[in-house]
């Protein structure tokens, strides 16, 4: 007896990415967070803690960091289904 070919009932929906929707908003929150404190501390003469000079030696270079967390969340935007 020859079977049939026909599909018996709807397939299951295959479910996204679920991490990618959470990852790309806070990506893009930190990216944006990042060149805020960037450029309202640009400028200002305060003693930054030990912890935190590692921020004003980047200068310029923090720019790139946020607007790298800003490319990584139109990367997880690509995975988001």
């Amino acid at each position: 007896m020859a079977r049939d070919k026909a599909p018996k009932g709807p397939k299951a929906q295959k479910i996204g990415n679920r991490w990618a929707g959470p990852a790309m908003v806070t990506s893009a929150l930190i990216g944006l967070l990042w060149i805020v404190v960037f450029y309202v501390l640009n400028g200002q003469t305060i003693d930054y803690p030990s912890f935190l000079q590692w921020y004003a030696d980047l200068a310029n270079w923090n720019l790139v960091i946020g607007m790298g967390f800003i490319v990584a969340a139109f990367g997880f935007a690509m995975k988001w289904e």
